[in-house]
C-alpha cells in the first residue's frame, strides 16, 4: 500500500512502514509509505492542470500514477521526485470521462524550496510531448482549458495568469494501492504589473511609471536616460560596462581597451542592449 496525503499545514514526510509474516517455511514482506506533503502558495501558483481523457480517480491512483510523473520527469525534462501532484478530480462539467490532474515542478539543482517551473514553461513542454508521454504514461493527454484570462479581465495592460489558490481539502481517494487525499484548488487569475510600472494608491492598478534612473544606475561616469520600461547609459569617453566604474586606462574583466579613432567612442547601454558607435 502505498499512500499520498497533500495538506496545506505540514511539512514533507516521509514514512516507511514494513510488515512481515511467516507460517514456518514461508515467510511475506510487505511496505508502506506514508507521505505527507506542503502545498504551498508557490507550489499553487506555478501549477498546471493536465486534462485525461477517458480516466477515473481509482483507475489514474494504480501504477499509472507512478508511470504518469516518470513520464512528466522524461519530457520536462526533471528528477521525477520534484514532481508534485497534489489534485485528482474528476471533470464534473462534461459527460465524457475526465480526469484533471494538477501538479508543480519545481527546479532542479536550486537552493531555493519555492523556486518551481512557471505555468506557461509546463505547458509548453506537455503540449509538444503530449505523444511521448501518452506512451509513457498510457494515458491520453487532452489540449488545455481555455483559462479565465480570454475575456482580458486585467487593465492598464497588465499581464493575466491563470492561476490556482487553495480552496479546501477533500476526502481521502483510494484504490487497491494508493490511499491519496487530494486538496481541491479554485481556479482565478492574477494580474501582474508591466516591467517599469507600479500603482499610486494599490500595486495592482499599475498606473504609475518607476523611475529606474532614482537609483543613479549608471554610476558617477555616466548620464542616466529613462525610458519606457528601462533606461540608458550613456557613457563619458574612456568607460563603458554595466556599471561604468572601471576606466579603460585601468581595464579589468570586460573593460577594453579604446581602439584607435580620430572621432571620440561613446558607449551607450541600456538595461537591455549595449551599443558602441
Amino acid at each position: 500500500m502505498f499512500a499520498l496525503i497533500t495538506v496545506p499545514s505540514i511539512m514533507k514526510e516521509v514514512l516507511r512502514l514494513s510488515k512481515a509474516t511467516k507460517n514456518g517455511v514461508n515467510e511475506v514482506q510487505a511496505e508502506c509509505q506514508l507521505k505527507v506533503r506542503l502545498v504551498s502558495e508557490a507550489m499553487l501558483f506555478n501549477s498546471v492542470t493536465v486534462r485525461l481523457d477517458d480516466m477515473t480517480q481509482t483507475t489514474f491512483l494504480s501504477p499509472l500514477f507512478d508511470f504518469f510523473v516518470e513520464g512528466l520527469a522524461a519530457i520536462l525534462p526533471c528528477p521525477k521526485e520534484n514532481i508534485f501532484v497534489f489534485n485528482v478530480q474528476d471533470d464534473t462539467d462534461v459527460e465524457a470521462k475526465i480526469l484533471n490532474v494538477s501538479f508543480s515542478v519545481r527546479k532542479p539543482n536550486s537552493r531555493d524550496p519555492d523556486d518551481y517551473y512557471p505555468p506557461h514553461y509546463l505547458q509548453e513542454r506537455v503540449y509538444l510531448n503530449r505523444a511521448i508521454l501518452a506512451r509513457l504514461a498510457n494515458v491520453q493527454v487532452l489540449p488545455f482549458d481555455d483559462n479565465l484570462c480570454v475575456r482580458e479581465p486585467c487593465v492598464n495592460f497588465e499581464e493575466c495568469l491563470s492561476v490556482l489558490k487553495f480552496g479546501n481539502a477533500s476526502g481521502f481517494i483510494s484504490s487497491d494501492t494508493l490511499l491519496f487525499r487530494p486538496i481541491y484548488p479554485v481556479n482565478t487569475f492574477a494580474c501582474r504589473c508591466p516591467h517599469g510600472f507600479t500603482g499610486m494608491k494599490h500595486k495592482y492598478e499599475c498606473d504609475t511609471e518607476v523611475n529606474l534612473c532614482y537609483s543613479s544606475p549608471c554610476g558617477p561616469n555616466g548620464t542616466c536616460v529613462r525610458k519606457e520600461g528601462g533606461y540608458t547609459c550613456i557613457c563619458r569617453e574612456g568607460f563603458t560596462g554595466k556599471a561604468l566604474l572601471q576606466s579603460l586606462k585601468h581595464s579589468t574583466g570586460e573593460c577594453k581597451a579604446v581602439l584607435p579613432s580620430k572621432e571620440p567612442v561613446v558607449t551607450f547601454f541600456s538595461s537591455s542592449l549595449l551599443v558602441i558607435i
